[in-house]
Parts: structure tokens; sequence; C-alpha cells
């Protein structure tokens, strides 16, 4: 590692001590809980049981936790998301289940929003090409709210890393907070859905969720055509588009 180098990690611990002390905690309360087989490790190993108990340990502060646990998910734990959400359907039911994990999911792409914006030009300005950067730039400044959508309602494009790339580019926080919310919606309430299994319990409730995965279905396939249509007189010599490269 170069002088130079050295002094830049320097100057970034210097001058944001706060942040780098409270990333080196959490990183250590995942690792302590790992190996002390806690939260983390149930988690990782996908012990639902385990899982909804520790939240339901809480008692009225159960839904605070749940939230709490899912925006860390987003920001910082390699963990799938899937275990955490069938456990909230288990415990709050699939809608506020599905609702408080939106809600987490949103808080959490905000902090990755902010973080990227504040940091993120720093850090990664060495390894992003900045023609890649430009044109994530260019397709979110057109597009808005309506590209993190389609990338967020894709499970194939769905990553946290786009909360990221948003805090990057010149994407509004209202067009990520909105993209994502209904993006993410039914993904997750079929994964807290499968958590309250509510197939049984209300038969009504079940032909409700497929209704509105229809609906969801519709809109999507609609909105690929339409970005493709307004994006095909710029691109047709140029291949496929920024967007198309993610599905």
């Amino acid at each position: 590692m170069g002088k130079k180098r050295r002094e830049q990690i320097y100057h970034f611990i210097k001058t944001y001590w706060l942040f780098v002390i409270v990333v080196l905690l959490i990183v250590a309360a995942f690792f302590y809980s790992y190996y002390s087989k806690g939260i983390v490790y149930s988690w990782s190993t996908s012990d639902v049981s385990y899982i909804v108990d520790f939240i339901r340990g809480f008692g009225i502060l159960a839904a605070i936790i749940f939230v709490a646990l899912t925006v860390v998910e987003v920001i910082v734990a390699p963990v799938n998301p899937f275990v955490l959400y069938i456990a909230g359907g288990m415990i709050f039911g699939a809608f506020l289940g599905g609702l408080l994990a939106l809600i987490g999911n949103v808080i959490g792409a905000v902090i990755d929003f902010f973080i990227a914006r504040r940091f993120g030009r720093k850090i990664f300005k060495k390894t992003i090409d900045p023609k890649k950067l430009k044109k994530f730039d260019k397709f979110t400044k057109k597009y808005g709210g309506l590209s993190m959508f389609l990338l967020r309602i894709n499970p194939f494009t769905s990553s946290d890393i786009f909360s990221y790339l948003a805090g990057l580019s010149g994407m509004s926080i209202t067009s990520l907070i909105l993209g994502t919310f209904f993006g993410l919606a039914p993904l997750i309430y079929l994964q807290t859905y499968i958590g309250e299994d509510f197939i049984k319990k209300s038969p009504i409730l079940f032909f409700i969720f497929i209704l509105i995965s229809v609906l969801y279905f519709i809109i999507l396939t609609y909105l690929i055509w339409l970005a493709r249509k307004r994006q095909a007189p710029k691109k047709k010599k140029k291949g496929k588009t920024f967007f198309l490269a993610f599905l």
C-alpha cells in the first residue's frame, strides 16, 4: 500500500471516525452473534423457529425489532431476507408482516442512498467505470422512480446495490422510496404470505393476493414495453439499453 493511499485512509478515518466506529461495532456484533449461535447464526442457517421466538421475546417492541432487523439486512447483512420475511408473516400475519418488511426495506434503502451520496464517489470512483455511472445517471434521471420500480419488481435484478447506485446517481430520494416500496411489495408479500400460510385460513385473501399478483405482472409487462419503446429511437445502433442489461 502506497504512502498516498495510507494518507487517504487515515484522513477518512479521522474525518468520519464516528461512522467507522459504528460500522466496526455492527460487524463485531454480527461476528459475536454468529459464533455464539445467536440470531445471526440462526438467520444464516434458516432457523425460522428461533427467529420467531427471538422477535416475539421483545413483546410490544417486536414490530420495531423486526423492522430494525430488516434495515440491518438491507444495509450490511450477507444473509437471505427470505427467512426473516417468513418469520414476519408467522408473527404479525401476512399483511402487517409485509408492511413492516417494506418499511424496513425503505428505511434501509434510504440509508444506503445517503451513505453512497456522502461517501460513495470518494470510495468507489476508482472501481466504477465513469461511463457506466454516467449511463445510470442519465437513465435514472429520465425514468426516475419507474427505473427503480422496474429493477426492484424483477426478482432477478432486485438488489440492495441499486440503492447505493441511486445515491451515486442523480435520482431523487422520492423516486427511490416509491420505486423501492411498490417494486418490492409483490415479492415481500409472497414471502410473508408463506409465513402466515393463509391459504388454509382464508381462501378469499388468497384469491385477492393472486389477483394483485396478476395485476402487478400486467403492469410490469406494460412498463417494460414502454421503456423499450421510449428508448428504441436513440438506442437502435447501440444494442441493449442500460435497463435491459439487468433483465
